[in-house]
């Protein structure tokens, strides 16, 4: 073997090697990424919302953070400030606009009605966060809902290695409902089919093609194809259905023949279930306690970062739920245990005195 022919086979060897190992190893810097928040009403999961989202174990000088938020009649600005000045300032960069007025949309019956004019807003912020990202030559945009809770500190990694123009974590709630359609009717709303329930059940795992993703959507703006996708109704040609950001992306998608993949191959995270349209805040807030129960089953408990514990955030009221006593039995050495139904039960609001259990193998 010639002297070249053997520098050659190193070098071939050395790229194999690299490529197995994969980009983090390869001397290339990771990619960059544009995170596209938007934030109303939503001081009771911000805390938890932003203590996963630094959890993550994503390079946070290669991300850059889009925030909008206005229509508030919480406190959500406040927490907001507060992450950003906490937190914010690890990240590449930070563009936030907080609008403190007005408090609600002319058209809208409550915070959880929405009229045509707040889609339309949300339409306009999303497509703008959109270009943005391609004017900055972002590799990723992720659009990410602040009831959104993201427990897998790899999920960016993951996703990305899936290499799909467009994929979404499925997000588990406490019921049947997701980030994704398996059917859409042909008016373009919502429709069950019999492949929805056993992803969302994990019965089926691996990575599906759908026509809806939303809540937690990667879009890898290195595909030329993906400067076809648009929230913007009027600049769709073809497009008959409603004023909707969610339905409008994908449909945008759909045309452009662009897949739009849902994956469950890992436990990525949780949401939250929308609210009716006459519901309150306090329901949300509610809904906000059964999610984190929820995650409780298999999984660690939310928490709030040190960086945020000092908020003052909507409280429980405690009670003994009409009894005199209520007790928990519970074996000294399963701390974990204690430590979980502590955590639950403070979420539920209810007084309890933990009783020590006769530890079995301590019996002669």
């Amino acid at each position: 073997m010639t002297v070249t022919a053997a520098v050659w086979t190193v070098l071939l060897a050395a790229s194999f090697a690299a490529a197995a190992l994969g980009s983090a190893f390869d001397g290339r810097k990771p990619n960059t990424v544009f995170v596209a928040i938007l934030v109303r009403n939503k001081a009771h999961t911000l805390p938890y919302f932003f203590s996963a989202f630094e959890s993550l174990d994503y390079p946070k000088d290669r991300m850059h953070l889009w925030i909008r938020s206005d229509h508030n009649i919480d406190n959500s600005s406040q927490i907001l400030n507060k992450w950003l000045q906490t937190s914010g300032t690890v990240y590449h960069s930070v563009d936030v606009k907080i609008d403190n007025e007005p408090k609600k949309y002319k058209d809208e019956i409550g915070p959880a009605h929405w009229p045509h004019s707040r889609f339309q807003h949300i339409v306009e912020l999303r497509e703008s966060a959109l270009r943005s990202a391609r004017y900055h030559w972002v590799d990723y945009i992720w659009f990410l809902d602040c009831d959104a809770f993201i427990i897998n500190k790899s999920t960016l990694k993951h996703l990305m290695q899936k290499n799909y123009p467009v994929v979404a974590p499925m997000l588990k709630s406490d019921g049947l409902y997701s980030n994704f359609w398996c059917g859409m009717t042909d008016n373009y709303y919502y429709k069950r089919t019999s492949d929805y329930t056993p992803i969302v059940e994990w019965k089926t795992k691996g990575c599906f093609k759908v026509p809806m993703i939303h809540s937690s959507v990667l879009i890898d703006l290195r595909f030329q194809i993906t400067n076809n996708l648009t929230f913007k109704h009027n600049i769709l040609p073809n497009y008959m259905g409603p004023v909707d950001d969610i339905i409008i992306f994908a449909m945008s998608a759909n045309f452009s023949g662009i897949p739009l993949h849902i994956c469950n191959d890992q436990i990525y995270g949780f949401i939250t279930i929308p609210l009716e349209k006459d519901s309150s805040l306090e329901m949300d807030i509610n809904q906000l306690t059964n999610i984190k129960l929820e995650i409780t089953v298999h999984n660690d408990p939310l928490w709030i970062s040190s960086n945020l514990s000092n908020l003052e955030l909507p409280s429980t009221s405690i009670d003994n739920m009409g009894l005199d006593k209520i007790f928990v039995i519970n074996l000294a050495r399963r701390i974990e245990r204690r430590n979980r139904m502590n955590y639950c039960l403070n979420a539920l609001g209810l007084n309890v005195t933990f009783i020590e259990a006769t530890d079995g193998r301590l019996v002669n």
